[in-house]
Protein backbone atom coordinates (compact mmCIF):
# COMPACT_ATOMS: atom_id res chain seq x y z
CA UNK A 1 0.00 0.00 0.00
CA UNK A 2 2.80 2.38 0.62
CA UNK A 3 4.22 1.69 -2.76
CA UNK A 4 1.03 2.61 -4.55
CA UNK A 5 0.46 5.75 -2.26
CA UNK A 6 4.44 7.03 -3.04
CA UNK A 7 3.70 6.73 -6.91
CA UNK A 8 0.51 8.53 -6.84
CA UNK A 9 2.31 11.27 -4.67
CA UNK A 10 5.14 11.26 -7.07
CA UNK A 11 2.79 11.21 -10.25
CA UNK A 12 0.76 14.53 -8.79
CA UNK A 13 3.90 15.80 -8.09
CA UNK A 14 5.05 15.67 -11.93
CA UNK A 15 1.76 16.84 -12.86
CA UNK A 16 1.53 19.87 -10.58
CA UNK A 17 4.95 21.44 -11.30
CA UNK A 18 4.51 20.81 -15.65
CA UNK A 19 0.99 22.83 -15.03
CA UNK A 20 3.00 25.27 -12.96
CA UNK A 21 5.84 25.71 -15.23
CA UNK A 22 3.55 25.92 -18.51
CA UNK A 23 1.85 28.82 -16.29
CA UNK A 24 4.77 30.85 -15.90
CA UNK A 25 5.61 30.52 -19.69
CA UNK A 26 2.15 31.88 -20.18
CA UNK A 27 3.76 35.58 -20.28
CA UNK A 28 6.76 34.99 -22.72
CA UNK A 29 4.89 32.35 -25.03
CA UNK A 30 3.80 34.83 -27.70
CA UNK A 31 7.03 36.51 -27.75
CA UNK A 32 8.53 33.27 -28.51
CA UNK A 33 6.49 32.34 -30.91
CA UNK A 34 7.36 35.47 -33.43
CA UNK A 35 10.82 34.31 -33.04
CA UNK A 36 11.61 31.32 -35.44
CA UNK A 37 11.36 27.68 -34.42
CA UNK A 38 15.14 27.32 -34.25
CA UNK A 39 14.87 29.79 -30.99
CA UNK A 40 12.22 27.59 -28.96
CA UNK A 41 14.50 25.34 -26.59
CA UNK A 42 13.09 22.00 -26.40
CA UNK A 43 11.68 22.09 -22.97
CA UNK A 44 10.03 25.48 -24.54
CA UNK A 45 8.81 22.99 -27.26
CA UNK A 46 7.52 20.54 -24.92
CA UNK A 47 5.64 23.06 -22.34
CA UNK A 48 4.02 24.48 -25.76
CA UNK A 49 2.62 20.88 -26.11
CA UNK A 50 2.01 20.47 -22.94
CA UNK A 51 -0.41 23.56 -22.57
CA UNK A 52 -1.86 22.76 -26.06
CA UNK A 53 -2.69 19.04 -25.56
CA UNK A 54 -3.32 19.17 -21.71
CA UNK A 55 -5.96 16.95 -21.44
CA UNK A 56 -4.42 14.08 -23.91
CA UNK A 57 -1.21 14.27 -21.73
CA UNK A 58 -2.79 14.24 -18.11
CA UNK A 59 -5.55 11.18 -19.68
CA UNK A 60 -2.28 9.51 -20.64
CA UNK A 61 -0.25 9.94 -17.70
CA UNK A 62 -3.52 8.89 -16.02
CA UNK A 63 -3.53 5.41 -17.59
CA UNK A 64 0.29 4.74 -17.14
CA UNK A 65 -0.55 5.20 -13.33
CA UNK A 66 -3.77 3.12 -13.89
CA UNK A 67 -1.56 0.58 -15.63
CA UNK A 68 0.89 0.70 -12.94
CA UNK A 69 -1.15 -0.01 -10.24
CA UNK A 70 -3.22 -2.66 -11.36
CA UNK A 71 0.19 -4.44 -12.04
CA UNK A 72 0.94 -3.66 -8.25
CA UNK A 73 -2.24 -5.05 -6.99
CA UNK A 74 -2.28 -8.02 -9.04
CA UNK A 75 1.75 -8.72 -7.74
CA UNK A 76 0.25 -8.31 -4.10
CA UNK A 77 -2.85 -10.48 -4.54
CA UNK A 78 -0.78 -13.44 -6.10
CA UNK A 79 2.10 -12.73 -3.05
CA UNK A 80 -0.94 -12.89 -0.36
CA UNK A 81 -2.46 -16.10 -2.31
CA UNK A 82 1.06 -17.88 -1.87
CA UNK A 83 1.29 -16.93 1.10
CA UNK A 84 -2.46 -18.32 2.04
CA UNK A 85 -1.91 -21.84 0.29
CA UNK A 86 2.15 -22.03 1.82
CA UNK A 87 -0.13 -21.94 5.22
CA UNK A 88 -2.51 -24.49 4.12
CA UNK A 89 -0.11 -26.77 2.65
CA UNK A 90 2.04 -26.24 5.75
CA UNK A 91 -1.18 -27.16 8.35
CA UNK A 92 -1.56 -30.42 6.01
CA UNK A 93 1.69 -31.39 6.97
CA UNK A 94 1.30 -30.84 10.51
CA UNK A 95 -1.98 -32.94 10.69
CA UNK A 96 -0.57 -35.92 8.52
CA UNK A 97 2.29 -35.74 11.37
CA UNK A 98 -0.20 -35.76 14.13
CA UNK A 99 -1.81 -38.81 12.45
CA UNK A 100 1.39 -41.17 12.20
CA UNK A 101 1.99 -40.15 16.02
CA UNK A 102 -1.47 -41.18 17.19
CA UNK A 103 -2.08 -43.66 14.60
CA UNK A 104 -5.11 -42.13 13.20
CA UNK A 105 -6.90 -41.43 9.99
CA UNK A 106 -7.21 -38.12 9.36
CA UNK A 107 -7.71 -38.09 5.73
CA UNK A 108 -11.19 -36.27 6.01
CA UNK A 109 -9.17 -33.29 7.57
CA UNK A 110 -6.08 -33.24 5.11
CA UNK A 111 -8.94 -33.26 1.97
CA UNK A 112 -11.06 -29.93 3.74
CA UNK A 113 -7.93 -28.75 3.75
CA UNK A 114 -7.03 -29.34 0.52
CA UNK A 115 -10.36 -28.08 -0.96
CA UNK A 116 -9.53 -24.79 0.52
CA UNK A 117 -6.60 -24.43 -2.28
CA UNK A 118 -7.86 -22.82 -5.70
CA UNK A 119 -7.18 -25.16 -8.58
CA UNK A 120 -3.68 -24.64 -10.12
CA UNK A 121 0.18 -25.77 -8.83
CA UNK A 122 -0.25 -25.16 -5.46
CA UNK A 123 -3.47 -27.48 -5.09
CA UNK A 124 -2.03 -29.88 -7.37
CA UNK A 125 0.81 -29.85 -4.78
CA UNK A 126 -1.60 -30.33 -2.05
CA UNK A 127 -2.96 -33.45 -3.67
CA UNK A 128 0.19 -35.22 -4.09
CA UNK A 129 0.54 -34.63 -0.69
CA UNK A 130 -2.57 -36.67 0.02
CA UNK A 131 -2.02 -39.32 -2.08
CA UNK A 132 0.86 -40.18 -0.66
CA UNK A 133 -1.44 -40.86 2.79
CA UNK A 134 -3.23 -43.03 1.08
CA UNK A 135 -0.58 -44.14 -0.36
CA UNK A 136 1.21 -44.67 3.18
CA UNK A 137 -2.08 -46.42 4.70
CA UNK A 138 -2.15 -48.51 1.71
CA UNK A 139 -5.83 -47.19 0.36
CA UNK A 140 -4.14 -48.00 -3.39
CA UNK A 141 -7.10 -47.17 -4.57
CA UNK A 142 -7.31 -43.88 -3.44
CA UNK A 143 -3.90 -42.80 -3.99
CA UNK A 144 -4.47 -43.93 -7.46
CA UNK A 145 -7.44 -42.06 -8.41
CA UNK A 146 -5.79 -39.23 -7.32
CA UNK A 147 -2.15 -39.54 -8.84
CA UNK A 148 -4.13 -40.03 -12.50
CA UNK A 149 -5.76 -36.78 -11.88
CA UNK A 150 -2.91 -34.70 -10.67
CA UNK A 151 -1.08 -36.16 -14.32
CA UNK A 152 -3.81 -35.49 -16.24
CA UNK A 153 -4.32 -31.84 -15.51
CA UNK A 154 -0.67 -30.60 -14.13
CA UNK A 155 2.35 -30.01 -16.03
CA UNK A 156 6.46 -29.88 -14.62
CA UNK A 157 7.38 -31.46 -11.63
CA UNK A 158 3.57 -31.96 -10.13
CA UNK A 159 3.37 -34.17 -13.48
CA UNK A 160 5.92 -36.23 -13.61
CA UNK A 161 5.83 -37.17 -9.85
CA UNK A 162 2.06 -38.11 -9.91
CA UNK A 163 3.59 -40.40 -12.88
CA UNK A 164 6.26 -41.95 -10.80
CA UNK A 165 3.85 -42.31 -7.87
CA UNK A 166 1.34 -43.73 -9.72
CA UNK A 167 3.80 -46.24 -11.03
CA UNK A 168 4.99 -46.92 -7.27
CA UNK A 169 1.21 -47.67 -6.61
CA UNK A 170 0.96 -49.97 -9.65
CA UNK A 171 3.90 -51.72 -8.92
CA UNK A 172 2.60 -52.20 -4.99
CA UNK A 173 -0.96 -53.33 -6.49
CA UNK A 174 0.63 -56.27 -8.15
CA UNK A 175 0.11 -54.74 -11.62
CA UNK A 176 3.63 -54.80 -12.65
CA UNK A 177 2.82 -54.31 -16.85
CA UNK A 178 1.30 -50.98 -15.66
CA UNK A 179 4.31 -49.74 -13.72
CA UNK A 180 6.78 -50.84 -16.20
CA UNK A 181 4.90 -48.19 -19.22
CA UNK A 182 4.67 -45.71 -16.73
CA UNK A 183 8.01 -46.06 -15.33
CA UNK A 184 9.83 -46.51 -18.87
CA UNK A 185 7.26 -43.07 -19.94
CA UNK A 186 9.20 -41.22 -17.45
CA UNK A 187 12.46 -42.46 -18.14
CA UNK A 188 12.18 -41.09 -22.03
CA UNK A 189 10.44 -38.10 -21.27
CA UNK A 190 13.95 -36.50 -21.26
CA UNK A 191 12.90 -34.44 -18.24
CA UNK A 192 15.00 -33.04 -15.40
CA UNK A 193 13.40 -35.53 -12.84
CA UNK A 194 15.73 -37.49 -10.62
CA UNK A 195 15.73 -40.79 -12.25
CA UNK A 196 17.94 -43.64 -10.62
CA UNK A 197 15.27 -44.37 -7.97
CA UNK A 198 13.25 -44.45 -11.34
CA UNK A 199 15.70 -47.33 -13.43
CA UNK A 200 16.08 -49.02 -9.93
CA UNK A 201 12.55 -49.40 -9.85
CA UNK A 202 12.34 -50.46 -13.54
CA UNK A 203 15.15 -53.23 -12.98
CA UNK A 204 13.26 -54.64 -9.74
CA UNK A 205 9.45 -54.78 -11.76
CA UNK A 206 11.68 -56.60 -14.56
CA UNK A 207 12.93 -58.95 -12.09
CA UNK A 208 9.71 -59.53 -10.04
CA UNK A 209 8.32 -60.36 -13.35
CA UNK A 210 10.38 -63.39 -14.09
CA UNK A 211 11.97 -61.12 -17.05
CA UNK A 212 15.73 -61.49 -15.72
CA UNK A 213 17.33 -60.38 -18.77
CA UNK A 214 15.43 -57.10 -19.08
CA UNK A 215 16.25 -55.94 -15.21
CA UNK A 216 20.09 -56.67 -16.30
CA UNK A 217 20.31 -54.86 -19.06
CA UNK A 218 18.52 -51.50 -17.39
CA UNK A 219 21.28 -52.48 -14.63
CA UNK A 220 23.74 -52.15 -16.78
CA UNK A 221 22.78 -49.11 -18.74
CA UNK A 222 22.64 -47.80 -14.84
CA UNK A 223 26.07 -48.63 -14.54
CA UNK A 224 26.92 -46.13 -17.51
CA UNK A 225 24.52 -43.13 -16.52
CA UNK A 226 25.32 -43.31 -12.82
CA UNK A 227 29.16 -44.29 -13.13
CA UNK A 228 29.77 -41.30 -10.45
CA UNK A 229 26.53 -42.17 -7.90
CA UNK A 230 27.62 -43.59 -4.49
CA UNK A 231 24.82 -46.24 -5.29
CA UNK A 232 27.21 -47.82 -7.93
CA UNK A 233 28.35 -50.65 -5.93
CA UNK A 234 24.57 -51.76 -5.25
CA UNK A 235 23.97 -51.69 -9.17
CA UNK A 236 27.30 -53.98 -9.16
CA UNK A 237 26.63 -56.20 -6.78
CA UNK A 238 22.32 -56.51 -7.79
CA UNK A 239 24.15 -57.63 -11.31
CA UNK A 240 26.14 -59.93 -9.78
CA UNK A 241 23.73 -61.87 -8.01
CA UNK A 242 21.40 -62.05 -11.22
CA UNK A 243 24.33 -63.06 -13.19
CA UNK A 244 24.67 -66.03 -10.97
Amino acid sequence: MYIIKDLINFWIKILLRVYVMAKKIKITRKELLKEPDQFLSSTDKAMLFFKQNRSSVIGGVLGIMLLGLSFLGYQNYEKSQTMKFESLYFKMEEIAEESEKKGKKLQEQLIAIRDQIDEGPHRNRASLFLADIYFQYEDFDKAKSIYEEVRSKSSGLNHEMAAVNLAYTYEAMGNLKKAIDLYKLTINSNSNFPLFQVYWSLARCHENNNDTSSALLILREMQIKFSGSSELKNIDSRIKELST
